[in-house]
């Protein structure tokens, strides 16, 4: 397959609006990277550029070294699969996957034992003489599939393949994407908004906020490492818990307090508060790592439920702490009730620091 290097790589729409802004990434031979994000933050734009459908305002696209910045599409040696399929209507499924072989002037006999291939790769053998009129939306997506597949390209790109399925069939495609990944060893870049596709997925996620990368990591590090108040927010569902608090130095202890919550802080975040000059902060506080308890002495808060939402293997307590809705992940079992009185603690290893001014993590935390 192919190494993929992105250098300082830079869209610009006008004179002022910038769709992605010095964009430096290394891909690694075989792997599988998501790039992840809310809509207009550059992840299309940036594949875009790398496919040769977007021009290029500023750096450069490396594919093995080779600089392909300037280079046609169809000469990048990349496949891309759309969001929207684009499958020829006109076109049996048969026809659809050997068309870009034909083009590349093969053997009839080697243009059907490739078709074959990844039609039983995909799993679309029995759909090859029909049209795509005649197909379900996920049966569409597997023909772009394997069309892309088809013309072993060095480097597979997907932008956001599986948005128009319904959630069932995303959650089944998504392992068989990743099977498939596996089987080929295609270096793959796959563009999602869909954090929870990402964190399957990925070997890497990289995600990006207003045209530029915020940070690159494995789906543990960009969850548990998160950089910033930004990625801890987009990643996890429900999402992180967030609460601007003052420090209180006394004595030999520090304590994080608000108006509803007083945490007194373990060592190892005492450490690491030491080096933090400042009188507030931001901490973050995942669902799952707030915990109901029935020791009053290790709660942070006491509160009455709002609400409580089931979820079959786990259940979403809300509770309102002033203006703010704070949301906790419980076991399934005991079942709670609204308007019930509990006592919440935390994990305190799990505990995230941020920064009160630039919303950066706190290094050690």
């Amino acid at each position: 397959m192919a190494t993929l290097e992105l250098i300082n790589l830079s869209k610009r729409y006008g004179k002022k609006v910038w769709g992605a802004k010095g964009v430096n990434l290394k891909v690694n031979d075989g792997e599988f990277i998501v790039f992840l994000g809310p809509s207009g933050c550059g992840k299309t734009t940036t594949l875009r550029m790398i496919a040769g459908l977007e021009e290029v305002t500023e750096g450069k696209i490396l594919i093995d070294g080779k600089d392909v910045t300037y280079l046609e599409p169809r000469k990048r040696e990349v496949s891309m699969v759309f969001q929207s399929y684009a499958v020829w209507p006109h076109m049996t499924v048969y026809d659809n996957i050997a068309f870009p072989l034909k083009l590349r002037k093969m053997q009839e006999s080697e243009i059907d034992e490739v078709v074959m291939e990844v039609a039983k790769m995909v799993k679309i053998e029995e759909l090859l003489k029909r049209f795509p009129s005649q197909l379900s939306g996920g049966q569409r997506q597997r023909v772009a599939l394997a069309r892309a597949l088809a013309v072993k390209p060095k480097i597979f790109l997907m932008d956001e393949p599986l948005s128009n399925l319904d959630a069932k069939l995303r959650v089944k495609m998504r392992t068989e994407l990743k099977a498939i990944h596996h089987r080929t060893g295609a270096t793959t870049i796959f563009v999602t908004h869909d954090q929870s596709e990402a964190m399957s997925m990925a070997d890497r996620i990289v995600i990006m906020k207003d045209g530029k990368i915020v940070q690159v990591g494995t789906p543990d590090e960009v969850y548990f490492n998160c950089a910033n108040t930004f990625v801890a927010g987009f990643i996890g569902t429900p999402p992180t818990n967030f609460f601007k608090m003052n420090v209180i130095r006394s004595n030999d202890e520090i304590h994080l307090k608000n108006e509803y919550i007083d945490i007194k802080v373990s060592e190892k975040v005492k450490k690491a508060l030491e080096r933090y000059n400042k009188d507030e902060i931001i901490v973050g506080i995942r669902p799952e790592n707030l915990l109901i308890t029935n020791n009053e002495n290790e709660a942070i808060f006491k509160e009455k439920i709002l609400v409580v939402e089931p979820q079959g293997s786990h259940q979403i307590i809300a509770v309102e702490l002033g203006e703010q809705i704070v949301k906790i992940v419980a076991p399934a079992f005991p079942k709670y009730s609204a308007d019930e009185i509990i006592n919440v603690s935390l994990d305190h290893e799990r505990l995230m620091l941020f920064d009160i001014d630039t919303e950066e993590r706190l290094e050690g935390i």
